[in-house]
Protein backbone atom coordinates (compact mmCIF):
# COMPACT_ATOMS: atom_id res chain seq x y z
CA UNK A 1 0.00 0.00 0.00
CA UNK A 2 1.14 3.35 -1.06
CA UNK A 3 2.18 5.85 2.34
CA UNK A 4 -1.02 8.56 0.88
CA UNK A 5 -3.28 5.39 0.58
CA UNK A 6 -2.55 4.80 4.29
CA UNK A 7 -2.83 8.08 5.01
CA UNK A 8 -6.10 8.78 3.77
CA UNK A 9 -7.48 5.64 5.06
CA UNK A 10 -6.32 6.31 8.42
CA UNK A 11 -8.22 10.07 9.04
CA UNK A 12 -10.72 8.56 7.14
CA UNK A 13 -11.34 5.92 9.84
CA UNK A 14 -10.47 8.02 12.71
CA UNK A 15 -13.02 10.83 11.39
CA UNK A 16 -15.68 7.75 10.91
CA UNK A 17 -14.65 6.67 14.71
CA UNK A 18 -15.20 10.70 16.03
CA UNK A 19 -18.44 10.59 14.75
CA UNK A 20 -20.02 7.65 16.35
CA UNK A 21 -18.06 9.15 19.69
CA UNK A 22 -19.90 11.89 18.97
CA UNK A 23 -23.52 10.26 18.76
CA UNK A 24 -22.66 7.96 21.91
CA UNK A 25 -21.62 11.11 24.05
CA UNK A 26 -25.07 12.54 23.53
CA UNK A 27 -26.95 9.24 24.19
CA UNK A 28 -25.42 8.60 27.36
CA UNK A 29 -26.73 9.51 30.94
CA UNK A 30 -24.04 7.81 32.52
CA UNK A 31 -21.34 10.71 33.68
CA UNK A 32 -18.77 8.40 34.24
CA UNK A 33 -18.73 7.14 30.54
CA UNK A 34 -19.65 10.44 29.26
CA UNK A 35 -16.29 11.56 30.46
CA UNK A 36 -14.36 8.22 29.54
CA UNK A 37 -15.71 9.02 25.80
CA UNK A 38 -15.36 12.58 25.62
CA UNK A 39 -11.76 11.62 27.03
CA UNK A 40 -11.19 9.09 24.24
CA UNK A 41 -12.49 11.90 21.41
CA UNK A 42 -10.32 14.45 22.74
CA UNK A 43 -7.68 12.07 22.33
CA UNK A 44 -8.74 10.93 18.67
CA UNK A 45 -9.19 14.69 17.64
CA UNK A 46 -5.53 15.36 18.88
CA UNK A 47 -4.65 12.37 16.77
CA UNK A 48 -6.69 13.40 13.89
CA UNK A 49 -5.07 16.53 13.37
CA UNK A 50 -1.49 15.86 14.09
CA UNK A 51 -1.86 13.07 11.02
CA UNK A 52 -3.87 15.94 9.07
CA UNK A 53 -0.96 18.19 9.17
CA UNK A 54 1.34 15.52 7.93
CA UNK A 55 -1.08 14.04 4.83
CA UNK A 56 -1.04 18.45 4.38
CA UNK A 57 2.55 18.60 4.23
CA UNK A 58 3.13 15.88 2.36
CA UNK A 59 1.03 17.25 -0.53
CA UNK A 60 -1.60 14.28 0.69
CA UNK A 61 -4.32 16.67 0.76
CA UNK A 62 -5.24 20.19 -0.39
CA UNK A 63 -7.69 22.15 2.09
CA UNK A 64 -10.61 23.23 0.21
CA UNK A 65 -9.87 27.51 -0.24
CA UNK A 66 -10.73 29.80 2.67
CA UNK A 67 -14.87 31.41 2.24
CA UNK A 68 -14.66 35.01 1.38
CA UNK A 69 -15.61 37.69 3.82
CA UNK A 70 -19.01 37.76 1.54
CA UNK A 71 -19.36 33.75 1.80
CA UNK A 72 -18.66 34.48 6.07
CA UNK A 73 -21.70 37.39 6.07
CA UNK A 74 -23.90 35.18 3.91
CA UNK A 75 -23.70 32.32 5.94
CA UNK A 76 -24.24 34.43 9.38
CA UNK A 77 -27.07 36.55 7.65
CA UNK A 78 -28.71 33.28 7.01
CA UNK A 79 -28.03 31.21 10.32
CA UNK A 80 -29.40 34.32 11.98
CA UNK A 81 -32.52 34.88 10.06
CA UNK A 82 -33.79 31.37 10.99
CA UNK A 83 -34.19 33.08 14.60
CA UNK A 84 -33.21 30.04 16.28
CA UNK A 85 -34.74 27.49 14.65
CA UNK A 86 -32.81 24.23 15.29
CA UNK A 87 -34.88 22.07 13.26
CA UNK A 88 -35.60 20.01 15.89
CA UNK A 89 -38.72 22.34 16.81
CA UNK A 90 -37.81 22.20 20.51
CA UNK A 91 -37.30 18.56 21.31
CA UNK A 92 -34.28 16.95 22.11
CA UNK A 93 -33.86 14.77 19.79
CA UNK A 94 -34.42 11.30 22.00
CA UNK A 95 -37.21 9.50 22.29
CA UNK A 96 -36.47 7.23 25.39
CA UNK A 97 -37.49 4.43 23.49
CA UNK A 98 -34.55 2.19 23.54
CA UNK A 99 -32.30 3.28 20.09
CA UNK A 100 -29.74 1.99 21.33
CA UNK A 101 -28.79 4.87 23.71
CA UNK A 102 -26.46 3.66 26.50
CA UNK A 103 -27.92 4.13 30.22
Amino acid sequence: MQEQVMVTDALNSINSGLKSLADMIAQTDNQELRQTLQKFRNEGETCQFELYTIAKSKNYYQPSQKATQDEIMNVKNFVNSQGGQSGMSGQSGMTGQGHGSMR
